[in-house]
C-alpha cells in the first residue's frame, strides 16, 4: 500500500471513530454539563404586560429578585418536574407582569384573559400610589405555590398558596 493509501485509509477509520465517539443526548461530556444545568435553570424574562409602565429602577429591582428567586427555586428542584412556564402559554419565554393594586401577595398563573400568558401579578402600584417591588421571598414562594402548590393541610392551618 502506497503512503497515499495510508493517510487516506487512516483519515477514514478517524472519521468513522469520531462518528461513533459523538456525544448523544443520553451521553453528555462532563464539561458540558455545568452548562446544561445553567441552562435549565434560567429565568423567563420579565415584561410588562398590555404595554404598562414601571419605573426603570423598579423594573430592574424586580428582574434581580426574581432571578434570585427562580435560581433559588431550581437549585430546590422545584422545577425538576414541572416548568414555571405552563405548557399552554402564548410565550413560552416570557412572565407578563400584571399590577394589581388590591393583592396582598405576589401570584403566578396562566391567566386566559390576557391572551394565555403566564403572569406575575403583584401590587407594584398601590391604591395610595405607593410602588414596591416583590421581595426574593415573595417571588420564591410565589413560584413554590405556582408549581408546586400547598397541601390542603398547609392551605387550612396556614393559608400558604391562598390568594385573596
Amino acid at each position: 500500500m502506497g503512503r497515499t493509501a495510508i493517510l487516506l485509509l487512516a483519515g477514514l477509520t478517524l472519521a468513522a471513530c469520531k462518528q461513533e465517539a459523538a456525544p448523544s443526548k443520553d451521553n453528555v461530556p462532563a464539561a458540558n454539563a455545568p452548562e446544561q444545568a445553567v441552562d435549565q435553570c434560567a429565568p423567563p424574562a420579565l415584561a410588562m404586560a398590555d404595554n404598562a409602565q414601571l419605573e426603570s429602577k423598579l423594573l430592574d429591582e424586580a428582574k434581580a429578585n426574581f432571578a434570585k428567586a427562580y435560581k433559588g427555586a431550581c437549585s430546590k428542584g422545584l422545577l425538576k418536574d414541572k416548568p414555571l412556564i405552563d405548557p399552554k402559554a402564548s410565550d413560552q419565554g416570557k412572565l407578563f407582569l400584571i399590577n394589581a393594586p388590591e393583592a396582598n401577595v405576589a401570584s403566578i398563573y396562566l391567566s386566559e384573559v390576557d391572551g394565555n400568558k403566564m403572569v406575575l401579578e403583584y401590587p407594584f402600584l398601590t391604591t395610595d400610589g405607593k410602588t414596591q417591588v416583590p421581595s426574593v421571598d415573595e417571588l420564591g414562594e410565589a413560584i413554590y405555590c405556582a408549581v408546586h402548590g400547598a397541601s390542603q393541610q398547609e392551605q387550612e392551618s396556614s393559608g400558604r398558596c391562598l390568594v385573596d
